[in-house]
């Protein structure tokens, strides 16, 4: 049924695993987000090239200007959240997805060119921009896809793609920027191009050749779980008034906090992890920024994907007997996780380091596959969209407005006395660690039985 907004809305079977065309839409949206993940996490893999001197090839600068390159592409990214998603639940998300995957190749590629320091943080902010509509869209087009019973399965193999991501910007964007440089043939002989250059060029090039692709094959799905007699009806409401649904409920409260500590997690083992293993094994055992990069991620990211997998499908079973079944599974990946960070600051055993952050990457996947799902449990569907832009605006707020400058500063003044506290850093977030299982427990117990909406229907055996 189309609605007057010009929205697709459809009701399906509560019994139903999904709309027919469902696994389809989950790899379309699947291959978006493995290519604007590794985009924005290309950088991460390629910093020792940026801190060379120019004459070398490298962009010259220090750990604390390079520590603003997370907040340059985060802010824009979560600061435009509220209205990308807010678009997503009123309007087309196929052309949201495919306009965000293009604007991401170019700002890619854009990037390669940059000379210095305020043109790269520009670059990045244009990307975080560029790719802030992708994600509420897509997250949207999930919940609609799957019924609640598969949905968390379904959030863990659309989240495969961003661990590949990540693996893939590891180990072939840390091998491109380890290159040398190239002269280009056809140009002068002053046109040459170095390694972390050239990766950005290629990783742009593969975003383009995917929107080809997906501009034949990706259609607008349905929203099949809008009700004109509850919420905000099915053409969904103003700004104000998703945002005032949205913030009504205690639960969302509770879970972006957990998603804020989630963001200082991934930002230590995303950006800082690899510069601080680069500090113990570059001299060492003389890796490379190719075998650092590798290092650290393959096993965050084997952990990572087998905690999607596991956690997704563990969570689903319980959920048709609990309401409180996928935060249940959100806690048991925090417990794990936790202890491994104590463990990656201060042990020096690549054999160690190989268990804990295998063992990390599963909690923070049994999180991960469960976090969006949960929300959906409590929140309205004409708002989903705009509570996913929610999340990634105050992850921005509480995390990246701080912590990659502050920890940059204090990184640069213990580089300028030959020491280094990475390490110490990495410790004290397993403190964020506990602090996210007291909320989860403040969710399970306190707000969730009160806030629960789900599809309407109850759990198939109780709801506690």
């Amino acid at each position: 049924v189309s609605g007057a907004g010009g929205l697709s809305v459809r009701s399906i079977d509560n019994t139903s695993p999904g709309t027919p065309d469902r696994w389809y839409l989950l790899s379309y949206v699947a291959t978006t987000y493995f290519t604007i993940y590794a985009h924005r996490n290309l950088i991460n893999y390629i910093q020792p090239s940026l801190l060379l001197p120019i004459a070398d090839g490298g962009l010259g600068l220090d750990e604390a200007q390079l520590s603003w390159v997370g907040p340059a592409w985060q802010l824009p990214y979560c600061f435009s959240q509220l209205f990308a998603g807010y678009l997503s639940d009123r309007f087309s998300r196929r052309r949201v997805i495919l306009s965000s995957l293009l604007a991401s190749s170019i700002c890619l590629a854009l990037i390669g060119l940059v000379g210095n320091l305020h043109e790269l943080l520009i670059g990045r902010g244009l990307l975080g921009f560029a790719q802030a509509c992708a994600v509420p869209a897509m997250a949207g087009a999930i919940a609609d896809c799957f019924r609640p019973h598969t949905r968390s399965k379904a959030m863990a193999i659309y989240l495969f793609s961003y661990n590949a991501a990540v693996i893939v910007a590891g180990k072939y964007g840390g091998a491109i920027a380890d290159l040398p440089a190239r002269h280009i043939p056809g140009t002068p002989e002053t046109w040459i191009v170095h390694g972390w250059r050239l990766s950005h060029f290629v990783f742009a090039a593969v975003g383009v050749g995917a929107w080809l692709v997906l501009l034949k094959v990706l259609r607008e799905p349905p929203r099949t779980e809008r009700r004109e007699d509850r919420g905000l009806g099915t053409e969904g409401g103003t700004v104000w008034q998703t945002l005032g649904q949205i913030v009504r409920v205690p639960s969302f409260h509770l879970m972006y906090l957990t998603f804020a500590c989630a963001g200082i997690v991934v930002r230590i083992s995303r950006f800082w992890m690899p510069q601080h293993f680069h500090n113990v094994f570059h001299d060492s055992l003389g890796w490379n920024q190719e075998d650092v990069g590798s290092f650290s991620t393959l096993w965050i990211q084997i952990g990572s994907m087998t905690g999607l997998l596991s956690g997704g499908v563990l969570a689903d079973r319980l959920v048709r007997r609990t309401i409180r079944g996928r935060v249940w599974v959100q806690l048991g990946g925090w417990i794990l996780l936790t202890p491994c960070l104590v463990v990656i600051g201060t042990q020096e055993s690549p054999m160690v380091l190989r268990v804990a952050m295998l063992l990390l990457g599963l909690g923070l996947g049994a999180y991960q596959a469960n976090f969006w799902t949960a929300s959906f449990d409590v929140i309205d569907p004409a708002a989903r969209a705009t509570t996913i832009g929610l999340f990634n605006l105050s992850s921005g707020l509480l995390v990246s407005t701080w912590f990659d400058p502050f920890l940059g500063w204090i990184e640069t003044g213990a580089q300028q006395q030959g020491e280094s506290i990475l390490g110490t850093a990495i410790v004290s977030v397993s403190g964020v660690g506990v602090g996210c299982i007291v909320l989860l427990g403040l969710l399970m117990w306190w707000t969730l039985p009160r806030d629960y909406v789900g599809d309407g229907s109850e759990p198939e055996t109780g709801s506690t």
